[in-house]
């Protein structure tokens, strides 16, 4: 399996510059490249794939001795980043969306430095190494563990990051001898199926006071003036604070669950069309995607298992006895007139959850249990004596 290591990358103000002019090039070969590709097919009616561009690449760099000081594998990965932007357009297209064009790169949209392979690049476990850019000290916060496939160098605002991706061997599957089912909500972030909650943070709606006094100081300066552009980074410096304090805690809590049990369900949400609704404001600061993606890769990571299943009438069934008992979403209670039982409504939800994956009951794409046999199925009656 792979993972994603980011570290901080501590470069000096002539090593900024150099990063950011390296950015820059490589937007407007990004730019250079989009624009072949529109103009050969409204001329020929056929697409260059990214062979072609990097056939041509290589007749560039002969001709152009400035081209030459930039590492191949880094433009390679310019090109391969605008292939995926084009096969991503295509695949949606197929599936009967309406995507946006690939689209140019302005100024400012365009922040990483990404390698086709790990090439034209070393690592030594404090520096990075190229001669692109000679040598930058790396802040390596935990040891790096497997083998270095890709580097991709990002800028965040001020800071810049390295992200290197290594090749790991993955855990072996562990026998499943606990499981709980999770019920993502907006008053809570998430109920387990033992009736434990876990707290939501609501730190978009923490930091709104504060968004709102910047967001007037920016619109108060003048368009173009160096006071609103550094108006603007204030802006973004705090929607990158809520973004990092709400990933640090996805990441927390995912990394307990899987701890503490073998088997988590969750439901396979539309997300994004939820965020369309009356819950926008609430949905997006609950940072559901986030959970379930820290989910996935540390159940993937500890050999866990992650299994998503059909959200249809988790809250309207009974966990106990299967009656459908309709309720409004205001109704926070699960009242249930043929067994009697009383619960909370997301509690209900979440032993709804367990029991799908359990059953068997998984969304096209989900992962079955397999070879769990009766002992899976009993977790029902253990979750709910936990």
């Amino acid at each position: 399996m792979f993972l994603t290591m980011k570290c901080r990358l501590m470069p000096s103000r002539a090593k900024r510059d150099r990063l950011a002019a390296l950015v820059e090039g490589q937007r407007v070969l990004y730019n250079a490249a989009l624009e072949e590709r529109i103009g050969c097919f409204r001329k020929t009616g056929r697409s260059v794939t990214c062979f072609d561009q990097c056939k041509a690449l290589t007749e560039c760099r002969l001709d152009i001795p400035e081209m030459r000081d930039v590492p191949a594998q880094l433009q390679r990965g310019t090109l391969k980043r605008l292939d995926e932007a084009f096969k991503g357009f295509f695949r949606r297209v197929r599936n009967g969306e309406r995507p946006g064009f690939p689209r140019f790169k302005g100024r400012g949209w365009f922040d990483t430095l990404e390698f086709a392979e790990f090439s034209g690049v070393t690592f030594d476990g404090k520096h990075l190494r190229s001669k692109a850019f000679r040598s930058i000290r790396v802040h390596v916060h935990r040891p790096l563990q497997g083998r270095i496939r890709a580097a991709k160098i990002m800028r965040d605002g001020r800071n810049w990051h390295v992200c290197l991706q290594v090749e790991v061997e993955a855990a072996p599957k562990k026998v499943v001898q606990s499981a709980a089912g999770l019920d993502v909500g907006l008053t809570r972030l998430a109920t387990l199926s033992t009736g434990a909650s876990i707290p939501t943070l609501r730190a978009a709606k923490r930091a709104e006071k504060e968004l709102r006094r910047r967001q007037r100081h920016m619109a108060r300066c003048k368009k173009g003036s160096d006071g609103r552009r550094k108006a603007r980074e204030r802006v973004a410096a705090l929607h990158r604070k809520v973004r990092n304090i709400r990933r640090t805690y996805a990441h927390q809590q995912s990394a307990a669950l899987v701890a503490r049990y073998d088997l988590v369900a969750v439901e396979d949400l539309n997300v994004r069309g939820m965020a369309r609704s009356r819950h926008a404001r609430g949905v997006h600061d609950a940072g559901w995607s986030t959970l379930v993606e820290m989910l996935s890769y540390n159940a993937e990571r500890a050999g866990g298992t992650l299994i998503r299943v059909d959200p249809k009438r988790t809250s309207q069934d009974c966990s106990a006895c299967g009656e459908r008992v309709p309720k409004d979403l205001s109704e926070r209670r699960h009242d249930c007139p043929s067994c009697g039982v009383s619960l909370d409504r997301d509690h209900n939800a979440a032993l709804n959850i367990l029991r799908k994956a359990i059953g068997g009951v998984v969304v096209p794409g989900g992962r079955n249990v397999a070879g769990c046999g009766e002992r899976a199925r009993g977790n029902v009656e253990l979750a709910k004596s936990n």
